[in-house]
């Protein structure tokens, strides 16, 4: 396919990417940058291609000035899947987990506190406009809203703690398709969706698989089987290109051993958010 000089760089980059020219698809984010400077999904692509490109340092140094954003801003998911593809780059790096520990530790202290930051941003109910006698509809806000209340789990640690729970989190890449748990098989780690959506399914009588929801961005799965060692309740396959964080039981397990807390902080993170779970869902759809 031939591509038109006329033609804005940027449109080519996948064209550059897929031909492993590195420079060019640097040179079209930069020219891109310049119109939009502020564009984070730009300022990710280019850490990604400079990754690619062999060029760690900057990279690395890129990654860790985006994650400290999102953390300031309260996405502490977002930024901590950016610190595992600072690992990926360097896996000597060990003191990163320290780091953002420490960034959420400021962050909760400086800053508007989680709890508010989430009551801020609850989408409004919607009501009737007084002049037109109109339905207005409710606010923004839903998936931002999400991921904060999934960053509530990482705020509820100490920063000792919690530098111990980045360190055992694994960062996850499932294309679309994929299986990434089945139904009726052992279950010893929860997920939290950075990106993507997934589908939910369970048997039926007849053992065909009856459709159950969609989760997205912010939302959990496997808490209960991590919890309780139960058999995986659903089977769960990528919607779309998924990104996640996986804990896992024995690393739970040996955190717990030292810090209590974190198992009943878990447990008391999973019993807040009991109704949206993948488990509720089951429950209600064979009326338990």
């Amino acid at each position: 396919m031939k591509f038109s000089l006329s033609r804005p760089r940027f449109e080519q980059l996948d064209h550059y990417l897929v031909r492993r020219e590195y420079d060019k698809a640097l040179a079209a984010v930069a020219d891109e940058l310049k119109r939009n400077p502020s564009q984070f999904n730009l300022l990710l692509r280019q850490a990604e291609i400079l990754g690619l490109a062999g060029d760690r340092d900057k990279a690395i140094a890129l990654y860790r000035k985006l994650a400290g954003r999102y953390a300031k801003d309260g996405f502490y998911a977002k930024a901590i899947a950016l610190y595992k593809k600072i690992l990926r780059l360097n896996p000597d790096l060990d003191e990163v987990h320290a780091e953002l520990a420490i960034m959420i530790e400021q962050d909760k202290a400086a800053h508007v506190p989680l709890a508010e930051r989430i009551q801020l941003r609850q989408p409004a109910d919607g009501g009737v406009d007084e002049e037109s006698g109109e339905h207005t509809p409710a606010g923004p806000g839903t998936d931002e809203l999400k991921e904060l209340q999934s960053s509530a789990l990482f705020a509820a640690f100490e920063k000792d703690t919690l530098k111990e729970i980045l360190t055992s989190t694994a960062l996850r890449s499932y294309d679309e398709g994929d299986i990434i748990v089945t139904e009726g098989e052992p279950g010893s780690s929860l997920f939290l969706i950075v990106s993507g959506k997934v589908k939910v399914f369970t048997k039926g009588e007849q053992g065909e698989h009856i459709p159950l929801a969609e989760l997205e961005t912010g939302d959990f799965f496997g808490e209960v089987s991590m919890l309780t060692g139960k058999p995986r309740t659903a089977t769960i396959t990528a919607k779309s290109q998924v990104i996640a964080i996986e804990l896992d039981k024995g690393s739970v397990d040996r955190i717990a051993a030292e810090h209590p807390e974190v198992r009943s902080t878990l447990e008391e993170f999973y019993e807040r958010r009991a109704h949206e779970t993948v488990e509720a869902v089951i429950r209600q759809m064979r009326g338990e």
